[in-house]
């Protein structure tokens, strides 16, 4: 049973939506005045857009981070996230304290068991038909086009 069904294209909308979300929640959140609660998920949402930028897949601008490199990458922010409000013991503060970085981490982890390892093949404008066939059919057309022509030049 083949757990990764979520496309490599899916992945990367979600990854460029949750680096920001994730700098910009603890100020959202107010839990400013909370350093184990702010600085891991600003630390974990620019470490993963950066990877997310650098990862070959759709949303790559550079493409030197091969997919299982980034898949790997989110499942160590995703744990390390989750688990760092109980470490710090910000967690004491309150749920908003820890209840974002758990969800998210969480979140994290089982996008990068389930996500496709590999961009699908581009396809092929022919993939519905056999060459011969398509081949056949461009002839006729192209002989079609020189009758066609050729009756236009007699009108005139």
């Amino acid at each position: 049973m083949n757990l990764r069904v979520i496309p490599t294209k899916v992945h990367g909308a979600v990854d460029m939506a949750t680096g920001p979300v994730l700098i910009a929640a603890p100020t959202l959140l107010r839990m400013n005045g909370n350093k184990g609660a702010t600085i891991p998920p600003r630390a974990v949402g620019a470490a993963s857009l950066i990877n997310a930028l650098l990862t070959d897949y759709e949303f790559g601008l550079k493409r030197l981070v091969p997919m299982r490199t980034h898949l790997a990458l989110d499942a160590v922010g995703g744990i390390t996230l989750a688990a760092t409000p109980f470490l710090t013991r910000a967690s004491k503060k309150g749920v908003r304290h820890w209840l974002p970085h758990a969800l998210i981490g969480a979140n994290e982890v089982f996008l990068a068991l389930t996500t496709k390892q590999r961009q699908p093949r581009p396809r092929r404008l022919r993939a519905w038909a056999s060459r011969g066939a398509l081949g056949a059919a461009g002839v006729a057309a192209l002989s079609g086009a020189a009758v066609v022509a050729k009756r236009k030049r007699a009108e005139d």
